[in-house]
């Protein structure tokens, strides 16, 4: 059974400044996209559809597909406004795209097997994608979200936002608890509750979510259904969205939707702010000279 790597590139880079996906690093002027597809290729994964705005295609084909064609399938998929479930109104005075859970939506009519997904903008490591192979082959097919210590997933650039994973025993996802201006003090990882702004001590070993998903084609029922109650409760602005932790969070409360939480062991890192260029650079141009990135090298 195939298994896709399904990358989030809708996104218009407000905060960058741009489109923060296609920024290349190091002196092989290398994506973030780049090394990871790179890293799933080399975890058997064996199709990438990239989800993103008409517009971008002609920067993809010129900077990122000559670097990974024939190594792997590559399907693009756009996530447009009218690409909505029967029955929901267009939207018709908004222009920000509706957010992941309707990006991952638009791909309903491409990806037809087992897929992960992950931002276009992050760097993942190599074993988040041969984490999510070894779930792929388990004959349990439960949706999954490789998540993160605390400690590997901090910006040297200020504080961040994150959400720590709530774990049953049976390491099943039951809730995300969103905390933040997450930062080190002293040694010590402090950050606020969003709902109460309490200031807690957080454990370097915490899991973190990070938007890195295994799903199975059940997921898109599932997302239709959120999207449509979203939509029909009414958006209170261009900023609100449909976010896919909380459609998934969604499943589980509402179904008992299985959702594992598997461990990554290696460091997360991504842009956010143009600040971030030069860390990112670094790190890049580490693993590259290390030939981290066999695919591409």
């Amino acid at each position: 059974m195939p298994l896709s790597l399904v990358i989030l590139a809708a996104g218009l880079g407000s905060r960058f400044g741009g489109n923060k996906q296609l920024e290349q690093f190091s002196s092989e002027n290398v994506s973030l996209i780049e090394c990871n597809v790179c890293h799933a290729i080399d975890a058997g994964f064996t199709q990438v559809c990239f989800i993103i705005r008409p517009e971008l295609e002609a920067l993809f084909i010129e900077h990122i597909i000559p670097k990974i064609q024939g190594k792997i399938a590559i399907r693009f998929c756009y996530q447009s406004l009218i690409d909505l479930p029967i029955g929901v109104k267009t939207l018709s005075n908004r222009s920000k795209p509706l957010g992941t859970a309707h990006a991952i939506w638009c791909c309903k009519n491409i990806i037809k097997h087992n897929f992960a997904v992950i931002n276009g903008d992050d760097y993942y490591g190599k074993s988040a994608f041969t984490t999510l192979m070894k779930h792929h082959h388990k004959k349990n097919k439960n949706f999954a979200m490789v998540a993160y210590p605390l400690s590997k997933t901090l910006s040297e650039n200020g504080h961040v936002n994150r959400g720590l994973c709530q774990i049953d025993a049976g390491n099943k996802l039951t809730s995300v608890k969103e905390y933040i201006e997450i930062a080190e003090h002293q040694g010590q990882i402090r950050g606020k509750q969003a709902t109460n702004s309490s200031n807690d001590n957080l454990s370097n070993d915490a899991l973190v979510s990070m938007n890195c998903w295994f799903f199975t084609p059940d997921i898109f029922p599932q997302l239709g259904q959120y999207i449509t109650n979203k939509i029909s409760i009414g958006l209170a602005n261009e900023n609100e969205e449909c976010y896919l932790p909380e459609a998934v969070m969604v499943g589980i409360q509402s179904t008992n939707q299985n959702v594992e939480v598997l461990e990554a062991h290696d460091s997360w890192f991504g842009l956010t702010y143009p600040k971030d260029i030069n860390m990112v650079e670094s790190k890049i141009s580490q693993l590259y000279h290390q030939k981290a990135f066999t695919t591409i090298c």
